[in-house]
């Protein structure tokens, strides 16, 4: 077997990582609908294929509950309007999205609205959903 033919191997091999490490919209988020919270920003990472929004919430009961939120990726959300500062720990945010499909404190953002009034979009919603 030739060099260029272990390195080829070995970069496809790469490839197909970040392949199945991307997801589809509709397989883990219901697009039909949104919901929102009301927290504190524990972290905002602004990274590839999709950036994060990790608040600290509290469930209707009261309960404490930790929400992970996903993001566009960096390149469409600059295009939005976003930074990577944009977010910061701390931040008092209301947000909101479109709910995992499995019922876990998860989901796709929609808009993140600051208590000065600032707000960012992230994906909008098809006209016509339940909100």
């Amino acid at each position: 077997m030739s060099k260029a033919s272990v390195v080829i191997g070995l970069l496809s091999f790469a490839a197909a990582g970040s392949v199945f490490a991307h997801h589809s919209f509709a397989v883990h988020y219901a697009g039909d609908r949104t919901v929102s919270i009301t927290g504190t920003v524990e972290e905002f990472r602004f990274r590839n294929p999709h950036g994060v929004i990790i608040v600290r919430s509290a469930n209707a009961d009261g309960t404490p509950a930790r929400w992970t939120i996903e993001t566009n990726s960096p390149n469409i959300l600059q295009r939005r309007g976003w930074a990577p500062d944009s977010i910061r720990t701390g931040d008092e945010v209301t947000i909101e999205g479109f709910p995992s499909r499995d019922g876990s404190n998860a989901m796709r953002v929609y808009r993140v609205q600051f208590a000065d009034g600032r707000e960012l979009i992230g994906q909008r919603p098809a006209v016509g959903i339940e909100r």
